[in-house]
């Protein structure tokens, strides 16, 4: 791969030599380097799946570059796309820091203003755009998709809750649990990306934010899409802890700027974002105990935990639920 990203850069970019190619990352979908030249730093990516959807309105390279454009134009901080070949794709140089190891390594306060404003940025762009998007939504992704999952999803977290409930006998606990279950299943999702986490943003100073992984886009709840980009799970560090940004003074900032762009409530958006939140930690609890292949999974189950006891608004509802932890 490396002689392909010499030829890349000698077709595309003829005026940078490279002085270094170093390894960043390697997933299922994806393999990302960072490019030192003579003039410059950037990240190049190979984008394993981009040949199975070429030629289709979900192609990953062509949406990519399609949904940066538009944010661009609209001031949302995303990474410029250089220049593509087949599936190898040069992006700007965004920093060195990404906000999961920021949470690991040292106090992530001092970055989440800049980041809640910039993942607001994000979703007012793909709001203001959202008919454009339409046509390229993934496969899997729709609207309608998302509520058969979430639907799936909390059907077992209700074979779960016993075991993670101070009184499994309690006897509204069925039925205030899926209160809060419809609550969020009939909430309006919007479009977005479809890979939110901490690894995806990066923070060069405490100022600055910009979100990554805009290749696959489809629909999800905002609140839902915040509580995941913000919490980091360190799980590729042995000694990595579940760390959280989101406190009831950052819900409160996040939910009056939202409530401007989706003409809701702030109590509304405040019950969304605070029940998601409880049910994201609620769900990798459940993960703990279903897989075992987790390190340090009694540690991991009660920070969980402690997350689910933790309210981010004053909502009665959830904070009824969070009563049974």
């Amino acid at each position: 791969m490396t002689e392909n990203i010499n030829r890349l850069f000698r077709d595309k970019l003829p005026e940078q030599r490279i002085a270094k190619i170093e390894p960043l990352s390697e997933t299922r979908a994806h393999t990302v380097w960072k490019v030192t030249t003579d003039h410059s730093v950037f990240a190049v990516k190979h984008h394993l799946f981009a040949s199975l959807t070429r030629g289709k309105p979900y192609h990953l390279l062509a949406v990519e570059q399609k949904v940066t454009n538009h944010l661009l134009a609209n001031g949302a901080p995303v990474p410029r796309i250089i220049a593509t070949d087949h599936d190898l794709v040069i992006y700007e140089w965004c920093g060195n820091h990404i906000l999961d190891d920021i949470c690991q390594t040292t106090d992530p306060s001092p970055f989440a203003h800049s980041i809640i404003n910039t993942l607001c940025a994000l979703e007012k762009a793909f709001y203001k755009h959202r008919s454009k998007f339409i046509p390229h939504i993934a496969p899997g992704c729709s609207a309608d998709e998302l509520r058969k999952q979430w639907h799936n999803t909390t059907q077992s977290l209700t074979e779960t809750l016993p075991a993670l409930v101070r009184d499994p006998n309690a006897s509204d606990l069925p039925s205030t649990w899926e209160t809060l279950v419809n609550e969020l299943i009939h909430a309006p999702p919007v479009i977005g990306p479809t890979d939110y986490n901490a690894r995806n943003i990066v923070c060069p100073n405490p100022e600055t934010a910009t979100v990554l992984e805009l290749a696959k886009i489809g629909y999800d709840w905002p609140e839902r899409r915040l509580v995941q980009y913000t919490t980091s799970l360190g799980a590729h560090n042995p000694r990595g802890r579940i760390i959280g940004l989101l406190t009831p003074a950052l819900a409160q900032y996040y939910a009056h700027l939202a409530s401007k762009l989706y003409s809701t409530p702030i109590k509304t958006i405040l019950l969304r974002l605070d029940a998601h939140h409880l049910i994201y930690h609620l769900f990798a609890a459940h993960i703990c105990l279903t897989t075992p292949h987790w390190q340090n999974i009694k540690t991991r189950l009660a920070q969980h935990k402690s997350h689910i006891s933790q309210p981010l608004s004053d909502h009665p509802l959830v904070n009824k639920f969070r009563a049974y932890f």
